[in-house]
Order: C-alpha cells, then sequence, then structure tokens
C-alpha cells in the first residue's frame, strides 16, 4: 500500500453539492459523490469520468469506505455503507459515528455549515477523444477516464458548482495513467481553414501579456527576412567555376556572359545546367563569336576540323557532311 502522504499526492479530487435531508434516527445521510459532468482542468482540459460497471472499481469504498472531513484521514467522522452506481452517479449512505468528530459533522451538515461531498480518485486509464469526434455520447475534443477508482470520500465546507468541480485542481500530473490514443486524427477532419487560424491567432494574441505583444513586429521582421534569405537560390558553382563559365559566354556573346551570371548567381542552376545552356548558344545557326575563328582551308589537314560557326561552311559542304559525317568537309 502507497504511503499516505504519496497517495495524496496523486489522488483526483471532485465536488458536488450535499443534499442536506438526514435521518435523525439513523444518523445517516445519503450523498451523491461523483458523476459524469465534466470539469475543466488548466493542464488536462475537460475532464469526464465514465460511470459504466465496468469503469469505476467501486471494491476500495465497499470494503474500507469511510467518510472523512476535508480529505484528512486523521478525522473520521462516519462509516459509507451502500456503495452503488445509480443514474449515471456514484453513490453511497454517510452513517455519522457517536463521537466528537461524527457529532460535530453531523450538527454542520444540518446547519448548512458543511454543504459539499468530495471524492478522492486515482485514474487508471483515460481515452482521449478528439475534437469533432464522438465517444459514448460525449463529443470532443475532452480525456474520458474509461477506469478509475474512488479512494475515499469527504465532507467538505465549500460550496461546489452543480458539477463534480471543486478542489480538483489538486491533482498534480498524468504520470503513471495509461491514455488511450484516438485514431480519429484525420488531415480531413483537423484541417483548419484560414479562418480558424486567423481565429486562433488572434485569441492567442489577446492573452499575450503586453510586454511580449511589444516584441512581435520585431520578432515578425526577423522571421520575414530569414523566410527571404532562405528563399534565395544559392550558388552551386564554386567562384573559379563560374569565372570559367562566364568566359565560355564571353566569347559567344554579351547576352550569354549576362544569362551566365543570373544562371549561376540568382537562379543557382548548377554546372551541367549552365554548360547545357552554352552548348545551345554556341551552337545557334547566329551564333555571333567574339572570339576570332581562323578561315579553314583545304590542305592544311583540317578538312574533317569540328565546325563552331556555320558561317564558315558553304552550303554544299553543310548538305554533304549531313549526310556522310558530323564533320563537316571544308571546300
Amino acid at each position: 500500500m502507497k504511503p499516505k502522504d504519496k497517495l495524496n499526492d496523486q489522488l483526483f479530487y471532485r465536488s458536488i453539492e450535499l443534499d442536506r435531508k438526514v435521518d435523525k434516527e439513523t444518523r445517516s445521510i445519503d450523498v451523491s459523490f461523483s458523476s459524469e459532468e465534466p470539469y475543466m482542468r488548466p493542464w488536462l482540459g475537460k475532464e469526464i469520468l465514465l460511470h459504466g460497471d465496468k469503469n469505476i472499481d467501486l471494491s476500495r469504498l465497499k470494503k474500507m469506505g469511510s467518510a472523512l472531513l476535508n480529505h484528512n484521514p486523521d478525522v473520521i467522522v462516519g462509516r459509507l455503507t451502500n456503495v452503488r452506481l445509480e443514474d449515471k452517479k456514484g453513490k453511497a449512505t454517510i452513517i455519522f459515528d457517536d463521537d466528537e468528530d461524527g457529532n460535530k459533522a453531523l450538527n454542520k451538515v444540518k446547519s448548512g455549515s458543511l454543504k459539499g461531498m468530495s471524492v478522492g480518485y486515482t485514474v487508471n486509464k483515460f481515452r482521449e477523444v478528439m475534437e469533432k469526434e464522438e465517444f459514448e455520447g460525449i463529443k470532443g475534443p475532452a480525456m474520458v477516464a474509461i477506469s478509475w477508482t474512488p479512494y475515499e470520500a469527504s465532507l467538505t465546507p465549500i460550496g461546489a458548482d452543480s458539477t463534480v468541480g471543486v478542489g480538483r485542481e489538486l491533482t498534480r500530473s498524468l504520470e503513471g495513467i495509461e491514455i488511450e490514443k484516438s485514431d480519429f486524427n484525420t488531415k480531413e477532419e483537423n484541417e483548419m481553414d484560414e479562418k480558424d487560424v486567423k481565429k486562433m491567432i488572434t485569441e492567442a494574441f489577446e492573452k499575450m501579456p503586453e510586454q511580449i505583444r511589444a516584441l512581435i513586429p520585431e520578432v515578425v521582421a526577423q522571421v520575414r527576412t530569414t523566410l527571404t534569405e532562405e528563399a534565395k537560390p544559392k550558388m552551386a558553382v564554386s567562384v573559379e567555376k563560374l569565372q570559367e563559365l562566364l568566359g565560355r559566354g564571353k566569347a559567344i556573346s554579351e547576352t550569354a556572359e549576362v544569362t551566365v551570371s543570373r544562371m549561376a548567381i540568382v537562379e543557382g542552376k548548377n554546372e551541367q545546367e549552365i554548360t547545357s545552356y552554352l552548348l545551345d548558344e554556341a551552337t545557334k545557326p547566329d551564333a555571333e563569336h567574339k572570339g576570332e575563328v581562323p578561315p579553314f582551308k583545304k590542305g592544311e589537314g583540317n578538312e574533317f576540323a569540328r565546325v563552331t560557326s556555320f558561317k564558315q561552311v558553304e552550303d554544299d559542304a553543310f548538305f554533304k557532311g549531313l549526310t556522310e559525317s558530323h564533320d563537316l568537309p571544308l571546300q
């Protein structure tokens, strides 16, 4: 068994308004100690306890149940009997002890000083219900306790709301609790449109402290700068290779030189892409080479030299070369 203080640190707490119909003869009162009413925990979201036979384990309360005052295990005011599930609520009968603590608690219930009934419990398993999903008649988003155990029931002086919420903020964490995940989280069901995104951003902005709001324009500007820099193409060729490619482009034309510069620096093209462009430009019929090409003369060992400009080739040689070879014989 867990040490008393350790157990109390791990308990969830719920309170419900007490119906003060006391049976004077038996010194007893029927109470509801839990229900399926939701409670919004800041760190968990909407929490709901299912009250089915398979969901709640009443064995501890039935076997060892005592009524406490303010969850203090040292102040027992009576015993719990007839622990049961009824109308989706946890119910029991408190029979007050005929001693100082019991009589004091009984009188305070009669006078209205004690108005609440609270239960301390542990959750063994939660079922996560997603937004737009429905589980056991419960619409998400919600965390539904599908397996839980009440440990003790207490009378409390705190006026509860109509739910089961007073004191539940004492719960520390979800450590050790099994959480059953939903497979409902599909892109179609959870995709937010532009209006939803703007609403979410607006709501988040309104909750921000003033000093944080003041930093937003600077942060936005920095993000935009970063995104702009990220979007810029990066040079895919070295400076040395770029100089070589620019020289090759210049030999073809001024336009080719400028285009090479744009492809490398602005568009981020690689060497293969730029070289392919230069080859296309160099073999165009109207390519204007700036470099001087020496005249080709028959008999000087260059009859089958590679042609770099179609302006150097006479018509007969050009058509003959198409049928015989890629190397055009010169006249």
